[in-house]
């Protein structure tokens, strides 16, 4: 596996992966109708935005396995890119999104881009020491993960998405040195 921080010609890979993920992880939760539908368009729309403005120090990194993106993760650690982002508004380092392909779930490949951005957010020295994100209360699988990562609960909101009203949870790590020795386990 090969790691590299993300270019803004990445956008169409990136978009196709988040698609493809959101429709093996939200089956069920989110109508099938915005799955199939508008999704794709959507995400690359998103990405084709948002990669020209991310700032130094947020941290967009994709996991390579031959021509083939594995996975990816987005996280937002200068102020000014997580306040355009309506969730944006806490301290630390906010992970927008981290997607591994379908078939390659289960593998370790989302610890080790935990594993990584946790490390990076250590790196900076004016950066609130926490990471914190947001997940849909009925993904038990990245949950479960999270959870297991040693993520607390700290809120829970109930919002629109894709055609539906979701619960989510926002979770939260105040020790990133934890949260890298339990990515290494």
């Amino acid at each position: 596996m090969h790691f590299r921080r993300a270019r803004a010609d990445d956008a169409p890979r990136i978009a196709d992966l988040h698609t493809r993920s959101w429709r093996a992880a939200y089956r069920g939760i989110l109508p099938d109708a915005f799955l199939d539908g508008p999704l794709l368009q959507e995400k690359q729309i998103h990405w084709a935005a948002k990669l020209p403005q991310a700032q130094a120090d947020d941290f967009i990194l994709l996991a390579e396995d031959g021509d083939r993106l594995a996975g990816f993760i987005a996280v937002w650690c200068n102020p000014e890119s997580k306040a355009a982002d309506p969730y944006g508004n806490y301290p630390g380092a906010y992970v927008d999104n981290i997607h591994v392909a379908p078939d390659g779930r289960g593998r370790g490949l989302g610890r080790q881009l935990l594993l990584k951005t946790a490390e990076h957010a250590q790196s900076l020295p004016d950066l609130d020491p926490s990471l914190w994100l947001w997940v849909l209360t009925k993904n038990a699988r990245a949950l479960g993960f999270y959870r297991a990562l040693g993520g607390e609960i700290a809120e829970t909101i109930t919002e629109p998405l894709g055609g539906a009203t979701v619960e989510t949870h926002r979770l939260v790590w105040t020790d990133l040195a934890a949260l890298s020795a339990a990515c290494r386990t």
